[in-house]
C-alpha cells in the first residue's frame, strides 16, 4: 500500500476533453447530428491514506463549442447559463481500481460518479477504459447515455418543434494523467 502511495504522489493532469452528442430529428428529413466538445476543464486529484482517489471536474458551460456559435449559446442557455455557469463531475476511485490500473497495461474497471447540471445532480456508473499510453502517461476514457429530463431539462429543438432531440444525450471524457509508476 505504501507503495501506491509513493507512486500516486505525482499525479498530474496532461490534458483532459468532455464532448456531447445527440441527434435533432424532424419527420420526412435527414437526422442532424449536434456535438460538442470543452476542453476548458478544471481537474482536481486527490490521493486519499488509503490510496483511493477523489476526482473533481469543473466544465464551463460556455466552453463547449460545435462550430457553430448560435448554437452553442443555445447550448449555454439549455444549460441554465447564466444562472449555472458550470457541469460537475465527482467520483471516488476505490484503492482496489487503483491498484488494477497501476498493475495492468489497460484494461476497463467500472466507477460510480456524479454528475452535477443545471444545479440537478444524478449518480451513475461509469464504465472506464484505462491504457498507459507511455511509461508514465495513463489514459482514462469513458461514454455514457444520459437523459436531459434527469436535470430538469427540456430536450432541445430547432424552428419550434420542426426538429427536435431525444430526452437522450451521448457524454464522452477523455482524461490523461502525468503518473510516475
Amino acid at each position: 500500500m505504501q507503495l501506491i502511495i509513493l507512486a500516486l504522489s505525482g499525479v498530474s493532469v496532461v490534458s483532459a476533453s468532455v464532448q456531447y452528442k445527440t441527434v435533432l430529428k424532424a419527420m420526412g428529413a435527414l437526422p442532424d447530428p449536434v456535438s460538442g466538445k470543452s476542453r476548458a476543464i478544471k481537474v482536481d486529484i486527490t490521493v486519499n491514506p488509503d490510496t483511493s482517489l477523489d476526482v473533481r471536474m469543473i466544465i464551463p458551460v460556455r466552453s463547449f463549442k460545435s462550430g457553430n456559435t448560435t448554437r452553442d449559446r443555445e447550448v449555454a442557455k439549455i444549460l441554465g447559463y447564466p444562472r449555472h455557469k458550470f457541469i460537475f463531475f465527482t467520483a471516488r476511485i476505490p484503492s482496489d481500481v487503483v491498484k488494477k490500473a497501476l498493475e495492468s497495461e489497460s484494461g476497463e474497471v467500472e466507477v460510480d460518479g456524479v454528475l452535477k447540471v443545471k444545479g440537478k445532480a444524478k449518480k451513475y456508473s461509469w464504465k472506464v477504459k484505462y491504457e498507459w499510453i507511455s511509461d508514465s502517461r495513463l489514459k482514462l476514457s469513458t461514454g455514457r447515455h444520459v437523459k436531459f429530463t434527469d436535470f430538469g431539462i427540456k430536450p432541445p429543438s430547432l424552428f419550434g418543434f420542426v426538429k427536435k432531440a431525444p430526452d437522450d444525450v451521448e457524454v464522452e471524457g477523455v482524461l490523461t494523467l502525468e503518473v510516475e509508476r
